[in-house]
């Protein structure tokens, strides 16, 4: 998975992607890999710091998968 997902962002994102990645990533590392946690709580840092970039709707969406993360 982590390669999978280390792949997966090398490749241009569009924000809804890596939002979407960042926080699969997250969950991911939460419940199997706690040495990747720091790495995907970074990326989540950088979907939160662009929110007030989006538009309404991607925001209120993004917002909502953010809230899903929990530990």
């Amino acid at each position: 998975m982590r390669g999978a997902l280390r792949d997966y962002l090398k490749h241009p994102l569009g924000t809804t992607m890596y939002s979407y990645t960042a926080a699969e990533y997250w969950q991911w590392a939460a419940k199997v890999s706690p040495e990747d946690l720091p790495a995907a709580e970074a990326m989540v840092a950088e979907v939160r710091a662009y929110l007030p970039s989006l538009d309404d709707p991607g925001r209120r969406n993004t917002e909502r998968m953010l809230a899903s993360l929990k530990r």
